[in-house]
């Protein structure tokens, strides 16, 4: 795997040293170390970039001294589509080893790129995403999202998660403690595409760490070509059928539902570079879907690499052609806990202008089956 050479518990990817540990529970067996996944023309399909020193110094002064200063003196909220084309044509706010990484994520070249050691802020002993504390709001962390963002294509967002805010603030709380969500911590979120039940999903999601604990939780990767050598013809014909029900976030049921499924293909698109929606509710519909969908989360689970984010690091993946999830870890929910930012892209935003406000120009409203509701 290209710069992916060392033991690297130490900067994240710790697979290629012979872990391969699994966000839904160890295997009976453990798996060995796992060669980098590679793309049908045996190209890597990570993307590790080491940010220097003076790169970092840089990159802090375009940071404060341009998109900053400017957003600050005429009061241009961070989470805004405003600020986002502001951080689109600012200068300097990424070196050009991370905006050609971000140019191959964007063509399909690789799938998932890491970025260490960005400039990051000072965070006060304070909760994240409260209105009244935005002075605390991580400045540089989100125009270095928004710079990542608009380097691969558009935010956007969901009216009914989170408000329908371009930038998430991802933290432990209290409520979300135990379940299958970004609040989580004590348990582990199990693999996923983001939002797989949606009719328009994110091509790409940022992540960017705010805060981290001492010891951070890994973030696991699974990529859709690491898993797929693994599979029979005859499994993986199976998930390209849909034979599968997934379950609807509780959030976005639109018609007072207690629960709901949807039906679903595991895999879709051409076959030497297919396309992936999976999450922990997917169920077979019978006797072979079920096998086939146990087989590809078993090797979904050994094909994971885990990538502890430190303050400053930006994650962006390929959400149709990568899996992720997280180890449980522990917080104190007193304001001093892990903080991520997060933002979802799509290359283009044709497609969600039937279902877009005017109140919120960049928010898809629509139900599950795909009508645009108010």
């Amino acid at each position: 795997m290209e710069n992916y050479t060392q033991d690297t518990e130490q900067n994240g990817i710790a697979a290629l040293s012979g872990e391969s540990h699994s966000p839904e529970g160890e295997r009976s067996s453990p798996p060995q170390a796992a060669a980098a996944p590679e793309s049908p023309n045996g190209e890597s399909r990570w993307r590790l970039i080491e940010i220097t020193s003076s790169e970092r110094d840089e990159v802090a002064a375009h940071l404060d001294e341009g998109l900053l200063e400017k957003a600050a003196r005429t009061e241009l909220p961070f989470k805004s589509s405003e600020f986002f084309n502001e951080a689109e044509v600012a200068e300097g706010l990424l070196p050009e080893p991370v905006r050609a990484a971000y140019t191959e994520l964007r063509w399909g070249l690789c799938d998932c790129v890491v970025v260490r050691g960005l400039p990051h802020d000072e965070t006060v002993k304070d909760m994240p995403g409260q209105p009244s504390r935005d002075g605390h709001a991580p400045a540089r962390g989100h125009g270095l999202v928004a710079a990542a963002v608009r380097r691969l294509g558009h935010e956007y967002s969901y009216a009914k998660e989170k408000g329908g805010a371009l930038v998430h603030d991802i933290f432990p709380t209290k409520s979300g403690a135990a379940k299958q969500s970004n609040e989580s911590w004590q348990v582990d979120l199990s693999l996923h595409t983001e939002n797989a039940f949606h009719p328009l999903r994110p091509d790409f999601v940022v992540l960017y760490c705010v805060r981290a604990p001492s010891v951070p939780p890994a973030t696991h990767l699974s990529l859709l070509l690491e898993i797929l050598p693994n599979l029979t013809d005859e499994e993986m014909s199976v998930l390209r059928e849909e034979r599968f029900t997934i379950d609807v976030v509780d959030s976005f049921l639109t018609g007072g539902e207690q629960d709901a499924t949807l039906p679903l293909k595991v895999l879709d698109g051409a076959s030497r570079m297919p396309l992936v929606r999976w999450h922990q509710s997917v169920k077979g519909t019978d006797d072979p879907s079920r096998h086939a969908a146990g087989v590809f989360s078993e090797e979904a689970i050994a094909a994971a690499q885990p990538v502890r984010l430190q303050p400053g690091d930006l994650l962006a993946f390929a959400n149709d052609r990568a899996l992720h999830g997280r180890d449980k870890f522990d917080a104190t929910l007193d304001g001093s806990d892990r903080w991520l930012l997060r933002s979802y892209v799509r290359r283009d935003l044709s497609q969600l202008m039937p279902f877009l406000a005017p109140s919120q120009p960049n928010a898809i409203r629509l139900d599950l089956a795909a009508r645009a509701v108010a």
